[in-house]
C-alpha cells in the first residue's frame, strides 16, 4: 500500500489497490498532485489493472449504490468528433424495448455538438431520481438513463487540470467504465484501437461480459462507412473484422446519419427507432445487435442485426419511447 509521501518515480506499474488507493487520494490533494498523477500516468501508459482500480475508485465514490443483477450499458467514449446521430442512446431505447433491462450511462456532449445525455433531455427525461426510482425504472420499464455528473461530482475535481494539461489523459477513457450501477454486460464503442483493446483487456480483468467496437474510419461505434472490429470478452477475448455495409438494404452516406444541427439530429433518431428513417433504422440495428450477442438473444451479427431491424421495423419501440419519457 502506499505511504503518505507517494512518489511517483518509485513506481512503474500499479496493482488494482495501489490505483484505487491514488485514485481516491488525488481527488481531495491540490492540483498539483492531480497533475503530477495524470502525467506520471500519461507518460508511461496505463494497464488494464490500473483503469480498473482507477474506475472501481471512481464508481464507489458515486452517491447511488445499487446492486442490480444482468444490466446492461452500450456507450461510446465519445471523442470521434463525428457528430453522428446519438447511436448508442437510440440503441438503447430500442434493446429495453426487446426485453434487455438497460442502465445508460452518459453525459451531455463536449467535443460534439450533441451527447446522448443532449438527446434525453430533448424528449423530456428526468434526471434526477432516487434509488427506489431507478429500481422502479428498471423493473418497470427495463431502462433507466443515469447522468454522469448528477451521480458522480468527482470528475469535475479532475476538470480545471485537465484542461491545463493539454493532451489526453486516463479520464478520457474512464468515463464508460465509470456508471454507478455497474452493469456486468457491457458494448462500448472507441474511436482508438488501442483503447479498444484497452477496454476488452479491462471487461477480462473485471469478469464481465461484453463486446467493444472500433470503426477503423474512426467513429467510436460501429460504422457504416467502414469496416469494424469487434471484440467479443467472456472469460476470454475474440477479435474478428465486420462489413457492416454488407448488412444494409440501401447504402448509407454521410449526410443520412450526419448532422451538427442538435434539433435535426435528435429528429433523424427518433425516426430511426419508430422506423421512420430507414437509413438511421439500420445505423441503429448494427449498434444494437452485439448487445443481444452479450445477452445471448443471439449467435452472430447477422441473427442479432436481423432480430433488432424487425423490431424497428414492427413499430414495437413506440410504446417504449412513450413509456421510458413518461
Amino acid at each position: 500500500m502506499m505511504n503518505d509521501d507517494f512518489n511517483f518515480e518509485n513506481y512503474k506499474n500499479l496493482t488494482f489497490d495501489e490505483a484505487r488507493e491514488l485514485l481516491i487520494r488525488a481527488l481531495n490533494m491540490p492540483d498539483e498532485f492531480k497533475a503530477q498523477f495524470l502525467t506520471f500516468m500519461h507518460n508511461k501508459g496505463e494497464t488494464p489493472e490500473e483503469i480498473s482500480g482507477f474506475a472501481d475508485a471512481l464508481r464507489s465514490m458515486a452517491r447511488i449504490n445499487i446492486k442490480y443483477s444482468n444490466l446492461t450499458d452500450i456507450v461510446g467514449t465519445g471523442g470521434d468528433k463525428k457528430n453522428t446521430v446519438n447511436v448508442s442512446t437510440a440503441a438503447s431505447i430500442v434493446l429495453a424495448s426487446i426485453g434487455i433491462k438497460i442502465a445508460k450511462h452518459g453525459n451531455f456532449g463536449a467535443t460534439g455538438s450533441h451527447g446522448s445525455a443532449d438527446l434525453m433531455k430533448y424528449l423530456g427525461y428526468k434526471f434526477k431520481m432516487d434509488e427506489s426510482e431507478i429500481i422502479n425504472n428498471l423493473n418497470a420499464k427495463n431502462y433507466v438513463y443515469i447522468l454522469a455528473p448528477e451521480y458522480n461530482e468527482n470528475f469535475a475535481k479532475f476538470a480545471a487540470v485537465r484542461k491545463s494539461l493539454g493532451f489526453r489523459t486516463v479520464f478520457n477513457i474512464l468515463g464508460p467504465l465509470t456508471n454507478p450501477l455497474n452493469p456486468h454486460n457491457l458494448v462500448l464503442g472507441a474511436y482508438d484501437e488501442k483503447i479498444a483493446d484497452m477496454y476488452a483487456n479491462v471487461i477480462l480483468h473485471d469478469h464481465k461480459k461484453g463486446v467493444v467496437v472500433f470503426g477503423m474510419d474512426g467513429m467510436d461505434e460501429i460504422s457504416p462507412f467502414d469496416d469494424s472490429i469487434l471484440y467479443i470478452i467472456d472469460g476470454y477475448i475474440k477479435s474478428y473484422k465486420i462489413r457492416p455495409r454488407n448488412f444494409f438494404d440501401m447504402e448509407i452516406a454521410y449526410d443520412d446519419i450526419i448532422s451538427v444541427d442538435p434539433e435535426k439530429s435528435f429528429r433523424m433518431a427518433v425516426d430511426g427507432m419508430l422506423g421512420k428513417n430507414k437509413k438511421v433504422s439500420e445505423f441503429i440495428a448494427i449498434n444494437a445487435a452485439p448487445a443481444l450477442i452479450v445477452n445471448n438473444y443471439a449467435g452472430t451479427m447477422d441473427e442479432a442485426y436481423s432480430i433488432v431491424l424487425d423490431h424497428i421495423s414492427s413499430g414495437s419501440v413506440k410504446n417504449k419511447i412513450k413509456e421510458v419519457f413518461n
